[in-house]
């Protein structure tokens, strides 16, 4: 199995429900970055690309605006560690957008389709049903360049 060392960018991003239902919570092409260094640290992020831009640059915007904002994007860093047996990675979240996962150990299963890295999370009950999110994720190369605007699909 390759390692799991490296810059990645979102492919896809599903929510499966044990009901059947797929829904792309980031929407159809949301983006998306992830690093695992050799150093043992992890950076993920997620975000949709319709969210409207607030009127200023400063962090203040009407109640409705930074819902959208707050809900249209999801990020958190820390440090992580593989069990390549288990096919699982655990992420130690340091930080991030939700203050309730800071502190906590967030297990990702992984699996490797061909040059592609999937990720899942284990289920969540959420109601009278329970979801699985599948995050698939493309390996930047070296040469890359990861710029504002580039087009790396």
């Amino acid at each position: 199995m390759p390692g799991i060392e490296g810059t990645y960018r979102l492919v896809r991003c599903e929510v499966h429900w044990s009901d059947g239902e797929v829904d792309c919570p980031y929407g159809e092409d949301a983006e998306g970055l992830l690093v695992y260094t050799a150093t043992g640290f992890v950076s993920g992020h997620l975000m949709r690309r319709d969210v409207p831009k607030f009127q200023t640059g400063a962090r203040q915007a009407p109640p409705d605006r930074m819902r959208e904002a707050f809900l249209g994007y999801l990020g958190y860093f820390g440090t992580y560690e593989v069990n390549a047996v288990a096919g699982t990675a655990t992420h130690h979240v340091l930080g991030g957008w939700h203050p309730n996962w800071t502190g906590t150990d967030q297990v990702r299963h992984f699996h490797f389709d061909g040059e592609l890295l999937v990720i899942e999370t284990p289920p969540v009950n959420s109601g009278t049903r329970s979801r699985k999110t599948r995050l698939v994720w493309r390996r930047v190369a070296p040469e890359e360049p990861l710029r504002k605007g580039a087009d790396l699909y």
